[in-house]
Parts: C-alpha cells; structure tokens; sequence
C-alpha cells in the first residue's frame, strides 16, 4: 500500500489555520515579552527596590544608559580582617586577603581610611568599579540638602547623627531620588579621574570657594566668596597644583558646604584620611 503523503492534496483552508494559529500565539508571547520588559523598566530606580541591579545597588537611569550604584557607601565585607579599618596599613591587610571585598550593607560602618587608588581596587574585587563623576552626581540627585536645622533624620552635616561618621542608612531622609542613601554628607566619596596642575579634561577649574556654575557632571565651573543658594551653599575645595584625587559629597562636618555640587580635590590619589570613604557602581 502507498502511504506516501501529498501534501498537496490537504485543503487550503486547513494550512491557511494552522499558520494564522502559529502568528496569534507568536504574537501573544511577544507581547507578553514586551510587556514584562516595560514593567521591569518601569519599576526600575525608582527607590523602591533593585530593580535588575544585584541586591543593596539600586539602578539609575539616564540618557547614556542605565547603571547600578551601592545603595550604601561601601564597608568591609564580613570576610575582611578589619571591619572599619583604623590606618592605611590595615586597608591594605584588607585588600590582600583573597576573601575580603568591599560590600553595600545597611547599618555597617563607611570603609575609611583608603585611598583613591586603593577604593579603585575593592570596588574591583566586588566586581564592580569606582563611578564616574557623571555617574556619582546622577546617583545623587534628589538627595535632601537643608541649610540649617539638621536632624538626626537628616544627612549627616552636622556632627547631627549618633556617630561620627554614622551608620549607613542611618537617616531616613537622606536618600536619592533613585533610592541612594547617604550621597551628602558622612563621609567624602572617591569617584573617578583626578585634576593636574588645577585643570580637568582639559579645563581650568576655578579657585576654592562656594559653587556659582557646573558643568553637566556638576563640577564647579565657577566660584564665588559668598554662598549661592541655587547650588545649595556648597563649595569647592581645591589646591591647583600637582595631582588631585576626586571625592564628592562632603562629610560630618561641612554643615552647609556639603551637598550634591561639593567637591575635594586637595589630596593625591594616594591619601588616606579619617572622613573619606566610597561606594561602587556595576
């Protein structure tokens, strides 16, 4: 018996269903796809949760792209030898222990004590990299930034927590509008790129004084004696000569001075101070 198939003896109508049927369910999963996507892109940075972003970073998204930052300034992880590293030494006992990386934990002390080049070798570690300065200031927009009147709800300006330097996420206020917390005030952060002979990417940044212009990173394009009020009374500390490391954000006790605009760059790369910490992005 013959049990060869002609396919070409089975009615139209019959493969016209079957291939309308295969687009309808096609067309389903791609829009199910789509949506799910949009819900994702939606939902992420919006302070509420991770987003995609691994867990204690939050996801900030601007027109060059999105990218995830520490939600908290970075702390030893618990593997370290040193929890709050007192020296420069004991950092560097930190960075040679294979186990030892750099974390993002609510209520954990700020990694102190390190230097530009050394914050740019645990993010590292993490996996992760010091943030630009674009990146640090698109992190920090929204944070809260008082003038006077600080509480212990508010950034930490004013010797104004219960330590100095305080717990990460210690004030409820003092978050980003992306959902980054303690981006003013603590401790100064490093961020990426130094200055030579005061200039930046080829640019002459002005003299120390209170921010009056920024350029898109908001790095001071100009300075002025008197605190202006449109950049939140913050102010550039600069020495313009030799190499200059970068840390933004402002400290403990900058008071007024500390904000989203402020920026040190008076140590080298090398320098590793009491009031200067970090935090990575992915």
């Amino acid at each position: 018996m013959d049990r060869t198939i002609n396919l070409k003896s089975k009615p139209r109508s019959s493969w016209l269903g079957t291939r309308e049927l295969v687009v309808v369910v096609s067309s389903i999963v791609l829009t199910t796809v789509g949506i799910k996507a949009a819900d994702n892109f939606m939902n992420a940075g919006d302070g509420q949760g991770n987003g995609p972003c691994p867990e204690n970073m939050v996801q900030v998204l601007s027109a060059g792209g999105s990218f995830c930052i520490d939600k908290y300034e970075a702390s030893a992880g618990p593997d370290c030898p040193h929890a709050s590293p007192a020296t420069q030494t004991e950092t560097r006992n930190n960075l040679d222990n294979v186990n030892c990386k750099a974390a993002s934990v609510k209520g954990a002390l700020p990694w102190r004590n390190i230097s530009q080049n050394q914050a740019a070798s645990a993010c590292a570690k993490a996996g992760k990299r010091l943030p630009t300065n674009r990146e640090w200031f698109q992190s920090a927009m929204g944070t809260p930034d008082p003038e006077i009147g600080w509480g212990p709800d508010d950034c930490n300006v004013n010797s104004n927590w219960g330590s100095q330097p305080g717990q990460a996420g210690y004030g409820s206020k003092c978050i980003s509008a992306a959902g980054a917390n303690d981006m003013v005030g603590n401790v100064w952060e490093w961020v990426q790129g130094t200055i030579y002979n005061g200039e930046y990417d080829n640019r002459v940044l002005p003299k120390q004084g209170f921010v009056s212009g920024v350029d898109e990173n908001s790095l001071p394009t100009e300075t002025a004696e008197a605190a202006d009020p449109n950049y939140d009374e913050d102010y550039l500390y600069i020495k313009n000569s030799g190499t200059r490391g970068i840390a933004r954000g402002g400290y403990w006790d900058n008071k007024m001075e500390a904000g989203i605009n402020s920026s040190y760059m008076v140590s080298s790369p090398s320098f590793a101070g009491a009031g200067i910490g970090f935090r990575c992005v992915k």
